[in-house]
């Protein structure tokens, strides 16, 4: 419980908002706040936003009934109603929720890009950990505090999001802090800072990864899907914030051409020789990494413990920010060799008697799949058997292209179902063999788990993509349990067993 001119005292467009409040109305006690008509209760403020599918202003009456204290709604004109510029009632309910939510950990790193963020942010825990601060990593594997691990969903939705609803980010900051975490990793996605769920968050660096196809049904183009990226650093991060970015990538080096004119600490990593922190070889065993680094004209030669050329760049990317925070170059690189792969990244399921390996990867873009099985395909010394499918109701123009990745890159594949959700799998299927025409088709993904196993032999590998981490596996509107390592392990056992699969 908070009194309404305190919760919005520290923020001038919160003040903006209710400048026409009466003195009175300035001491009602606020008790919660919520986009959800059915969460509110005796003295709630309610915000009607505006969803894909549903629009909050036909839930007001709803809210009213429920003892909404206060309700904010864009363009609404009615009594008892604050009506809200267009286009701001996200924004205004982030800072609400970061106000009456007022706790956060002292220092909080965003990280964005296509692919990457979940494995940056898990590296920069660990890295923090082990100089023994209390840290967290928030994102599509949760939140997760040491050996904690937690994960939270919308009230309205039966899917994890990378980038929290509002609701449950702002609490999940509080609690961390209380919990005295003083340092935060959480992963920035576009539709997050597109939706302005991290409006509120008092960030203190960034990470920008990479950018490729992806999220194009709902950013229409690659130029609307960069300026989303781009404005976790021009909008949302504090004067003197230190920033790493991938000057390999292409979008990453725009990034830095355009960020210079800020008041920023810029730390650049990548294989070119201006990059701040070089990566200046790799070279991969059967199970990791000899790397070798250079910064400010020092060498530094550590081994990871993991495969993947692209773990490499994400590695790179937790160090090279935080040595941009401020931490100890020394002890940073040091400390990279202790580091372990996030769940569902690049995750090694079996070494088998003939050295065949089955790796499963959450890859499930074009850049993603690509720069695994060429990973893969320079270090492979039998066949690269890939197995993979595309979610439903998301961008259609990626399924042929990853197809023909797939081919060009393997000497297998296998194309089955990843979430279909409400569209068809058939369909979905089809999409993709447009680009793999020869690929085997097996629906069932349980099934083309168990035939690729089948067809491993000596020192082959299979690459397990899309799904990662995922417990899930969600047709039409049901999410049914499924994962792909617990597959994969049953699939294994059997083999093992009784020499078929059963």
């Amino acid at each position: 419980m908070v009194v309404l001119k305190n919760l919005i005292s520290k923020n001038q467009i919160l003040k903006d908002t209710f400048k026409n409040f009466s003195s009175e109305k300035m001491n009602y006690f606020v008790n919660g706040i919520s986009s959800n008509s059915k969460e509110i209760k005796k003295g709630y403020i309610f915000v009607a936003l505006k969803g894909q599918k549903f629009d909050g202003t036909d839930f007001i009456a709803e809210a009213e009934k429920n003892g909404a204290l206060i309700i904010l709604a864009e363009s609404f004109d009615k009594e008892n109603v604050i009506s809200l510029t267009k286009g701001t009632s996200r924004k205004v309910y982030s800072l609400l929720l970061s106000c009456f939510h007022e706790k956060q950990p002292k220092q909080i790193v965003g990280v964005t890009g296509t692919n990457g963020k979940t494995s940056v942010v898990e590296f920069c825990r660990q890295i923090w950990e082990q100089a023994s601060w209390k840290a967290a990593s928030m994102g599509t594997l949760g939140t997760k505090i040491g050996t904690i691990s937690e994960k939270y969903n919308l009230l309205t939705s039966t899917e994890n999001l990378t980038t929290y609803d509002p609701a449950d980010l702002y609490e999940q900051l509080h609690y961390l802090a209380s919990k005295q975490v003083s340092h935060l990793a959480i992963e920035a996605s576009s539709h997050g800072i597109d939706q302005c769920r991290l409006d509120g968050i008092k960030f203190s660096g960034a990470v920008f990864t990479n950018l490729s196809h992806d999220h194009l049904d709902y950013h229409k183009n690659i130029k609307s899907y960069y300026s989303s990226k781009k404005r976790l650093f021009t909008h949302l991060l504090n004067k003197n914030s230190s920033i790493a970015i991938n000057i390999d990538d292409n979008y990453g080096l725009k990034l830095y051409q355009e960020l210079k004119k800020y008041n920023y600490l810029i730390l650049t990593f990548g294989k070119k020789e201006e990059a701040d922190i070089q990566i200046v070889s790799t070279n991969t065993n059967s199970k990791s990494i000899d790397l070798i680094i250079k910064f400010h004209n020092k060498t530094f030669q550590t081994t990871i413990g993991m495969i993947g050329q692209f773990q490499v760049y994400n590695i790179i990317a937790s160090a090279t920010i935080c040595i941009a925070l401020g931490m100890d170059p020394n002890f940073v690189f040091n400390s990279l060799s202790y580091l372990k792969p996030a769940r569902g990244r690049m995750e090694i399921v079996s070494d088998s008697e003939n050295k065949s390996l089955v790796i499963i990867d959450y890859a499930h873009t074009p850049e993603a799949l690509s720069s695994v099985l060429s990973s893969l395909r320079h270090d492979a010394k039998g066949k690269i058997i890939t197995l993979f499918g595309c979610g439903g109701d998301r961008d259609i123009e990626k399924r042929a292209l990853m197809g023909k990745i797939a081919i060009n890159n393997s000497d297998l594949v296998i194309i089955t179902d990843d979430n279909p959700r409400e569209e068809l799998p058939s369909k979905i299927r089809q999409d993709i063999l447009q680009g793999c025409p020869n690929a085997i088709e097996i629906a069932d993904r349980n099934s083309a788990i168990k035939f690729g196993i089948s067809k491993l032999q000596d020192n082959d590998l299979l690459l397990i993509a899309g799904k990662g981490h995922e417990s899930t596996q969600t047709i039409g509107t049901e999410s049914l349990p499924f994962d792909d390592y617990t597959a994969s392990k049953e699939a294994i056992k059997n083999i093992k067993k009784n020499g078929i699969l059963n």
